[in-house]
């Protein structure tokens, strides 16, 4: 039975016992599926997630672009936002969830344009996330006012 168990979860870790660093992975694949939402990852929103990443997890260029390897495939296999979302709402607290909110308005504003698909990934991303609206709307015009 437990070697059943095992097979059931790749690598012998449930969901419930992931630790800081599928956190970090389940990060960079929102951040990641932020830069998607357009339909247009461009290598500008490539090179602002290798930064935010590397700065936000204290990563040097060569681990913060493995990670983001690392959660590429992931967003590609498991194709449910729900479950990384749930991670980081688990995981982190208000402030670092408020903090990844802000990453993700970086995200999305990275080529200047903010296009409808993104506005709405933002809203249910802030929602999965508990985030209030007015909190949501105050770190969006945050980061769009950087220069």
């Amino acid at each position: 039975m437990f070697e059943a168990l095992q097979k059931f979860f790749p690598g012998g870790q449930s969901e419930d016992s992931r630790g800081p660093e599928d956190v970090r992975v389940a990060t960079c694949v929102l951040l990641l599926e932020a830069a998607h939402a357009d339909r247009d990852f461009s290598e500008v929103e490539k090179t602002r997630i290798t930064d935010i990443v590397a700065r936000r997890f204290g990563l040097g260029t060569e681990e913060a672009a493995s990670l983001m390897k690392v959660a590429d495939e992931e967003r590609a296999r498991r194709d449910d936002l729900y479950s990384f979302a749930r991670q980081v709402n688990e995981q982190y607290t208000r402030p670092r969830k408020l903090a990844v909110i802000e990453l993700l308005w970086e995200v999305v504003f990275s080529d200047l344009v903010l296009e409808a698909h993104e506005d709405a990934l933002m809203h249910k991303l802030g929602n999965l996330l508990g985030i209030r609206h007015d909190e949501l709307m105050a770190l969006k015009l945050k980061v769009k006012g950087r220069p």
